[in-house]
């Protein structure tokens, strides 16, 4: 695959994950007004986890290896793996644990800070 053709599939899937991150955010932030009493998982959450997923996994796929840093990228392959199993186990439930959204919120700000701090090419 020629460099160009590369750089623009890379382009359009940051653009996606970009969009993930948002709609994953934004599933948070609305749910915030219920914090005292368990905030409920939205499908926003979920959508975004394996958005931002699938998104990550291709970046990384079409990325040349040896531009890779695959620490970080396994440590945000984790955390968003965590981020949709909680959300997609609790999702539905009646109760959800006060402590979901919370962790949820953090291991998507860690996700964050990994992604503009470190980067995951080299």
């Amino acid at each position: 695959m020629e460099d160009s053709t590369r750089e623009l599939i890379v382009h359009i899937f940051l653009v996606l994950h970009i969009l993930g991150i948002a709609a994953l955010l934004a599933g948070f932030f609305t749910s915030m007004k219920d914090m005292k009493t368990g905030m409920k998982i939205n499908a926003g959450v979920l959508h975004g986890a394996y958005t931002m997923l699938i998104t990550g996994l291709v970046m990384a796929g079409v990325t040349k290896p040896a531009e890779l840093n695959t620490v970080v990228i396994s440590l945000k392959s984790i955390a968003l793996t965590a981020i949709f199993f909680i959300a997609y186990t609790y999702r539905k439930k009646e109760n959800t644990p006060k402590w979901a959204m919370p962790v949820i919120f953090l291991l998507t700000t860690v996700n964050i800070i990994f992604a503009v701090l470190v980067g995951a090419a080299e």
